[in-house]
């Protein structure tokens, strides 16, 4: 079988293509829960020291090691909105916010970040008042 010089030249930038292409690019998403274990927790409280939510950071080994962060809201319906946040050290992040939520946001979740620190928040806002919680000034939870 004899290949002209155009078809040949096709065939050898794709074989290229895919012997060198880059790793596939990493996931991130929104999902209703988070998967692996607890590995930081902080309580939301507004200024007078009312006790309105908390903020979960969670690891897993799976997909190259994701880390999740979900918020959640004690108050309910009185809510006006709830906030979930995660920065990875590599520069990539994720953010689940809305004032249409009640009861949780997040769980905000990145993949293949195994070895990165993170920084993570969750707010909770209520007339107004913001009540933040979680690590977001600093890397941690290196994994």
């Amino acid at each position: 079988m004899r290949l002209t010089r155009p078809i040949a030249a096709l065939l050898a930038a794709v074989c290229s293509t895919v012997l060198f292409a880059s790793p596939a690019s990493a996931a991130e998403g929104i999902s209703s829960s988070c998967s692996g274990t607890v590995v930081a927790q902080d309580t939301l409280w507004l200024p007078g020291g009312n006790q309105v939510g908390r903020v979960e950071l969670w690891y897993s080994s799976a997909n190259g090691g994701t880390n999740c962060v979900i918020t959640h809201s004690y108050l309910g319906s009185r809510t006006d909105g709830i906030g979930a946040y995660l920065w990875i050290q590599d520069g990539r992040n994720i953010a689940d916010a809305s004032s249409s939520y009640d009861s949780y946001a997040g769980g905000a979740w990145i993949s293949n970040a195994s070895g990165l620190c993170v920084k993570y928040k969750g707010e909770v806002v209520l007339d107004g008042t913001v009540a933040t919680g979680g690590r977001w000034g600093s890397w941690g939870n290196c994994g």
